[in-house]
């Protein structure tokens, strides 16, 4: 069973956590119980709400509460701080702070595939007019940050001190400052790239057409839970194996279809959209969910090129990833 609560601060969000049990995860003491942390609520977690909804998490003897943390850097806090022992975000969040020294290991890969759009306002005909404009991101460094520098280089030669940054927040926030004028550009996955198009933004590039695979999102553990819950976590990749497995079988559309509009609140054709492009076309999710070596290399690779590593060895992905919790999963997956 999974219980989201949403709250608006990383504050609220942790002071909810400490100590802290819903009625509903009491009421069953004979199942495991995680806690998990994610920074929304998209398309781009439609497994995790597959496995909410057809009660995979219960089937697998484990209750879990998903707790949404507005801001990727606190979604890190709230997993280094062992107040949530389980996130989602993207790697290079993860990987910096391992840098740092950080008691963290990346255990899954979400989405392999980024399915961001840049849009602009309608009189900017090209990429190339965004210099001395103002691009709405989620954080000033790192993560998306870094992809954009690069679609940004490749598709139009602009470099990152040509257009000027302002953090909006994620996708939802995002196509809002674009809407509301306060940027003049940004990036955006589904649903708000339709919306985009119908408003008539302009399209600029595709992530995916310029970066190629990469690591976009990806769950992470401390290590300290990492030991001491194995069970809990292998528990909960099961689950979300088969539950991106489930989403991927064309004999499910139709309930899928109503488990979008039932937990992001949309219409039957925006469900249609995101199906269509997540599920049927683009397919961002790996089903088995293992790390795959090219995904990590291109995010190592943007991470070299910001100069993170500067007169160091580049480490290995065995430095960041822990692929024995995945591979346990899978076995298990095999059996059941």
């Amino acid at each position: 069973m999974l219980k989201t609560k949403t709250t608006m601060t990383a504050l609220i969000a942790l002071f909810v956590t400490l100590g802290w049990t819903t009625p509903a995860l009491a009421a069953d003491a004979g199942m495991l119980k995680m806690r998990f942390t994610q920074s929304g609520n998209t398309s781009s977690s439609w497994p995790l709400y597959v496995a909410e909804q057809k009660k995979m998490f219960e089937k697998n003897g484990l209750q879990v509460e998903v707790i949404i943390i507005r801001g990727a850097t606190n979604v890190v806090r709230a997993v280094l701080s062992e107040t949530i022992p389980i996130g989602r975000i993207n790697p290079d969040y993860v990987i910096g702070a391992a840098d740092k020294g950080a008691k963290v290991k990346i255990i899954a890969a979400n989405m392999e595939k980024i399915p961001y759009d840049i849009y602009a306002r309608p009189e900017i005909k090209t990429g190339a007019e965004l210099k001395g404009k103002t691009l709405g991101v989620s954080t000033l460094t790192g993560g998306t940050t870094l992809m954009v520098h690069e679609v940004l280089e490749k598709a139009y030669k602009l470099k990152e001190n040509d257009y000027k940054l302002l953090v909006v927040g994620t996708s939802p926030e995002r196509y809002a400052a674009l809407k509301g004028g306060s940027v003049h550009a940004s990036f955006m996955g589904p649903p708000f790239t339709f919306r985009a198009a119908k408003d008539n933004f302009r399209k600029l590039a595709n992530f995916h057409e310029y970066l190629g695979p990469i690591l976009f999102t990806a769950d992470f553990a401390h290590t300290n839970y990492i030991k001491s819950n194995r069970t809990e976590i292998v528990r909960y990749l099961k689950a979300m194996i088969e539950a991106t497995r489930w989403l991927y079988d064309p004999k499910n559309k139709e309930e899928a279809l109503a488990i979008h509009t039932k937990v992001l609140k949309a219409g039957r054709e925006s469900a249609e959209e995101d199906y269509k492009y997540l599920v049927q076309d683009f397919q961002p999710f790996p089903r088995d969910g293992t790390v795959s070596k090219v995904s990590f290399d291109k995010t190592m690779e943007l991470r070299v090129k910001e100069g993170a590593y500067q007169g160091k060895k580049i480490p290995s992905a065995g430095d960041y990833v822990d692929p024995t919790l995945i591979d346990e999963a899978l076995k298990l997956v095999g059996k059941s």
